[in-house]
């Protein structure tokens, strides 16, 4: 078996709505300046778990930071915002939400990544987080679906 050295990179988030100017994910590295990313990030929807990335470092006692998606792994993150009302839903809406085929990352007992692999059907999991938005139980947020191509898939 293969140790993998994990690596932690850095997206930047100028412009994010929550007001966090960046975020670090871990990765590893699988070429010059390309790594595969090993968990959902909190801040940004358009990256994901398992896409490969460009990330260069600024300096070299600096993280790399992500220029670009080179190509997509096929999963799917919605950011989920539990509101304070809601958390005697938490558990029922996350424990559907493996029901229907979906995990997640915890970020701070209100934030939560969860990630579609590339065989759960995304339309199930986001119109039954719709409800419990309209529940007023969370706030979600997603990328536009589907995502845009990486660059390395529309070179080939």
């Amino acid at each position: 078996m293969v140790e993998e050295d994990f690596v932690k990179i850095v997206i930047d988030l100028p412009a994010a709505e929550d007001g966090v100017g960046g975020e670090g994910i871990w990765s590893v590295k699988v070429g010059e300046d390309l790594y595969e990313v090993r968990n959902s990030p909190w801040h940004t929807t358009d990256i994901n778990f398992l896409d490969v990335v460009r990330a260069v470092a600024p300096a070299e006692d600096k993280n790399p930071v992500v220029t670009e998606v080179v190509r997509r792994g096929g999963h799917r993150s919605i950011h989920v915002v539990f509101l304070d009302d809601s958390k005697t839903h938490k558990e029922d809406v996350l424990g559907h939400l493996n029901e229907l085929g979906a995990t997640y990352e915890n970020a701070n007992g209100t934030l939560y990544a969860i990630d579609l692999k590339p065989d759960v059907d995304f339309d199930p999991i986001a119109d039954y987080l719709s409800e419990c938005q309209e529940s007023g139980w969370l706030e979600q947020r997603y990328a536009p679906q589907p995502q845009p191509k990486g660059t390395g898939d529309l070179l080939n």
